[in-house]
Order: structure tokens, then C-alpha cells, then sequence
């Protein structure tokens, strides 16, 4: 009897688990005609509020990507301002900009804007933008992805 207790503990053990490895694709299979057990009727609700948990979250998840989004369109990027800082990334040249009204901006350019940094240092340009094609990567290696940004390709001095 005392050998028997730990098999039949295993045997009933291996059975729960397997059944809740399979409850999800179970409840997703509901084609039997029969009236749910108690059980059932329970993993029904419970795979339904998880449903709705991750459809709220996507739907926060793209209204935050919306908002995310609109600081960086062409409408709000600066038009005119004082470059303080020109470096050159892995993916796209990045320039911080003070605008008329003191405001700090980061914005990407293209790397042919950043040749000559010293050129635009602690100067007034006015920026041309235009939407290209960047790296996606997050690695060195190229992967083949790309995202389009609004980037500055052209930078005059103003007089």
C-alpha cells in the first residue's frame, strides 16, 4: 500500500496537468452537444475574460502608438531653430534642435545632413523634411526590415 499511494499521486498529477495544458484548446473545440459540467462552464468564462483583457490591451496598445505617433509628425517637428547637438547612429543621423520657443527637439536626418556638423553648431537653420525609409534592425546585422520617418533632409543656415 505504501508503494501505491506515490504511483496513483503521479498518475492523478500527470492527468491534471495534461488536462490543463489541453483546457484552453478544449474550450476552443466546444462542439459537443451535451450540457457543460460545472467545469466546463467555468474554463468557458475564464478563457472569455481573458479574451477581453487582450483586446483591451491591444486596443491601449494601439491608441498609445497613435499618440506616440503624432509629436513626431511633420505638423508638430520644427520648422526653424538652433542645432546644439549633431551625432551620427547606427540607423540615422540624430540632432537636438532648440526652437523659437526654447523648446528641446530630438529629431532624425538623413546621414548626408550630418557631414559637416560643425557647420550648423550653435547656428539657426531652417529644416526641410521629408518621410524615408530607416532600419528596423535591432542588431548590427541587416534583417531587412524598415520603418518610414519623417527625417530632415536639408538644412540651411538662416541669415
Amino acid at each position: 500500500m505504501k508503494k501505491l499511494a506515490p504511483t496513483i499521486a503521479l498518475i492523478i498529477c500527470s492527468i491534471w496537468i495534461t488536462s490543463c495544458s489541453n483546457a484552453q484548446t478544449d474550450t476552443a473545440k466546444e462542439t459537443s452537444t451535451t450540457a457543460p459540467t460545472k467545469t466546463e462552464s467555468l474554463q468557458t468564462t475564464s478563457t472569455t475574460t481573458q479574451t477581453k483583457t487582450e483586446a483591451t490591451k491591444k486596443q491601449s496598445s494601439n491608441s498609445q502608438a497613435n499618440t506616440d505617433q503624432n509629436p513626431t509628425s511633420a505638423t508638430a517637428q520644427p520648422k526653424i531653430g538652433t542645432v546644439k547637438e549633431m551625432v551620427n547612429g547606427d540607423l540615422k543621423c540624430y540632432i537636438t534642435l532648440i526652437d523659437d520657443q526654447g523648446t528641446e527637439h530630438n529629431l532624425g536626418a538623413t546621414f548626408e545632413v550630418c557631414e559637416k556638423p560643425e557647420t550648423f553648431l550653435n547656428k539657426k537653420v531652417s529644416l526641410v523634411y521629408r518621410i524615408e525609409s530607416v532600419s528596423d534592425c535591432q542588431s548590427a546585422e541587416p534583417c531587412g526590415k524598415t520603418k518610414k520617418e519623417s527625417l530632415i533632409t536639408k538644412m540651411e543656415i538662416q541669415k
